[in-house]
């Protein structure tokens, strides 16, 4: 039995990272996205497709895309079985409730585990809806009914941690139930869970990233399901690549330099135009450079979507600033405290105070930071 497995795909998200132009772009890619894995999944003969939860955002969808979701489904021949999450949760008037989606379509109202079975597939499937945001019940128990069918576990929740607000997820759990197969959602970086979960299942990931905590290239998941394994491969549906990298600058003394390194480091990674890249700019500069990350994130060399974030450190000579009985010295006195403090944050703004201090003191046109 072949199975395509996805989730959290959270459809008409609002991208509040991304400019009133590029977020409306990325809401019609992620439609866009959805109707390429249901093609896949037609042109590919799987059995069944299952979504482990976050199909779309409850308190942004749109009837735009709850049409869609209808007019996909009803082009497969095969079963779609949803186990609703914490942001689209089957609630009273949610549009779960208030659709009438294709006859293939099955999902899960309620908070219990509950079974759909499929005759003629010999197949079984467990799993559960959110009826709420927040789930702190683990919801797998006992085992399964008949172990001589494929047994399927299809749910959102959470396995990383036995006191989450989403469902906790035991892998003793999991693995007590007896499933062939657990099809899981609402973790969207999944190499932590990779090793605990070996031989019993899988998250699949988003099939597009939505910000900087969700780089590089996202899917969903083919399995084979038999009685004795499960195979695994993982498909590519994104169109976009989030990626967050650092570059050194050190020794930058003026932001030409910088934007030119910038510049250099694009061109050389061959990064275009279905990035979403964040540099952070990292090494020791000029204390009297004051770096403008607006300014060199105007021009997006190409890319989707360019974001610059300054890491550096100021190189000032500590010993001379202390000696220094004139308004350079009394300004890096004054702040001392807070460069030396613990908190982080009060540190990097006491450091970027200092370094407009000294930028203005030496002269440096700093109106347009």
């Amino acid at each position: 039995m072949k199975i395509l497995h996805m989730a959290d795909l959270h459809l008409d998200s609002p991208f509040a990272g991304l400019d009133i132009s590029r977020a409306e772009r990325r809401r019609r890619e992620m439609r866009e996205t959805f109707s390429r894995m249901m093609r896949y999944a037609a042109d590919t003969g799987v059995d069944m497709v299952v979504i482990a939860g976050d199909l779309f955002d409850s308190a942004f969808v749109t009837r735009e895309t709850v049409a869609l979701l209808c007019r996909e489904f009803s082009s497969l021949s095969c079963p779609v079985v949803i186990a609703p999450g914490n942001h689209d949760p089957y609630t009273a008037g949610s549009v779960w409730e208030k659709t009438a989606f294709p006859e293939n379509v099955h999902i899960f109202k309620e908070s219990s585990l509950d079974r759909f079975s499929f005759d003629s597939l010999g197949c079984d499937v467990y799993g559960y809806a959110f009826t709420s945001p927040y789930e702190s019940e683990c919801r797998i128990g006992g085992r399964v009914i008949d172990p001589d069918r494929i047994n399927l576990l299809v749910c959102h929740g959470d396995v990383t941690s036995p006191i989450s607000k989403y469902a906790p997820l035991p892998v003793a759990a999991i693995r007590a139930f007896g499933a062939d197969y657990a099809a899981l959602g609402h973790i969207h970086n999944t190499k932590a869970t990779e090793a605990p979960l070996r031989g019993l299942g899988a998250y699949c990931g988003c099939p597009e990233g939505r910000d900087f905590g969700e780089c590089g290239k996202k899917g969903a998941l083919i399995v084979d399901v038999t009685k004795d394994s499960a195979r695994v491969e993982f498909i590519r549906f994104s169109k976009r690549i989030y990626l967050e990298v650092d570059l050194d600058i050190e020794g930058a003394e003026d932001t030409s330099y910088i934007g030119a390194a910038i510049d250099s480091y694009i061109q050389n990674a061959g990064f275009g135009e279905e990035y979403l890249l964040r540099i952070n700019l990292i090494g020791s500069v000029s204390p009297s450079l004051v770096i403008n990350t607006q300014a060199l994130c105007e021009n997006t060399r190409g890319l989707f979507h360019l974001e610059v974030e300054d890491a550096t450190s100021p190189t000032w000579n500590a010993e001379l600033l202390k000696k220094d009985r004139g308004i350079r010295g009394e300004l890096y006195r004054t702040l001392l405290p807070d460069l030396e403090g613990e908190d982080g944050e009060v540190r990097k703004t006491a450091a970027l105070a200092l370094r407009y201090g000294l930028a203005a003191l030496a002269g440096e046109d700093i109106s347009d930071v």
